[in-house]
């Protein structure tokens, strides 16, 4: 009788882990989505930036000091069915979401990248059978000039510019914008002059600057991959990284060390530390 009632309880314990998780998986949140009058409506709620993580630059004498690159966020981006993708694509012919991160410092407000994410695509050779994205977060990465400018200036042992910030304090701050409402008609198309970046495997980093303090916010709209057409208005999402305090530090040995020109392979061999 007791071995039986172990049994029993063994089987509910694996009934509800199996459960459980298939259950999580079918409530996930996905997007409202309608098709009337050749106009499409998206709605979506807690569509928001996450996370932020500030990322480590090893400089100076064998890699021992540390300064900021930069930092990196990550947001939401809204899911929809793989059938509310393809009405949208056939009907009003946007195929992913174009963001635009900005930068709110004082009363200075400035635009640092557009970048796409591709969610549905027709397979080579067919006008049929699609292609879909599950993508549902997207990344990108804030860097200080002296690491983003070129690779070259990234490998230098003493960071050019003289930049020597750490990121103190970077956070989440709340913002709800609440429900989200995006709006795709023919009177909403309009044509996206500034080069956009397509999000993919690599990690897409910006410039942004000598110093990085400020409010950056993500704003998402509609739009279309090939003829760079951007299909609804800019919707900001929930939340934004407040980049509050950068500290001065010094990097030892570098204080008389030259960025060497471009092509010279033997600058930094020839560079010796000082104490």
């Amino acid at each position: 009788m007791q071995r039986r009632g172990i049994i029993s309880k063994l089987y509910f314990y694996i009934h509800f882990i199996i459960i459980v998780p298939l259950f999580l998986f079918s409530c996930s949140k996905r997007a409202e989505f309608k098709y009337e009058n050749n106009t499409a409506y998206i709605r979506a709620k807690d569509v928001g930036i996450d996370s932020v993580r500030v990322v480590d630059w090893k400089v100076g004498k064998y890699g021992k000091d540390t300064l900021s690159r930069g930092f990196r966020l990550s947001f939401d981006l809204p899911v929809l069915e793989d059938d509310d993708l393809k009405t949208l694509y056939k009907n009003r012919g946007a195929n992913g979401w174009l963001i635009r991160l900005r930068r709110k410092t004082g009363i200075r407000n400035e635009n640092l990248g557009y970048f796409a994410v591709e969610v549905i695509s027709p397979k080579p050779g067919s006008e049929s059978i699609y292609r879909y994205s599950s993508s549902k977060k997207g990344s990108v990465g804030v860097y200080y000039a002296a690491s983003s400018v070129s690779t070259r200036l990234d490998q230098l042992p003493c960071p050019a510019f003289d930049h020597r910030l750490v990121i103190e304090e970077a956070d989440v701050e709340s913002s709800n914008v609440g429900e989200l409402l995006w709006v795709s008609s023919s009177s909403e198309s309009s044509n996206v002059s500034a080069k956009v970046h397509l999000i993919s495997y690599s990690p897409i980093t910006v410039n942004g600057g000598m110093e990085l303090k400020g409010d950056y916010y993500i704003d998402i709209a509609l739009y279309n991959t090939s003829s760079k057409e951007r299909m609804t208005s800019f919707l900001q999402i929930s939340n934004f990284i407040a980049v509050k305090k950068e500290e001065e530090v010094s990097v030892k040995g570098c204080s008389n060390y030259i960025v060497p020109n471009k092509g010279d392979a033997r600058g930094n061999k020839k560079f010796k530390f000082g104490r």
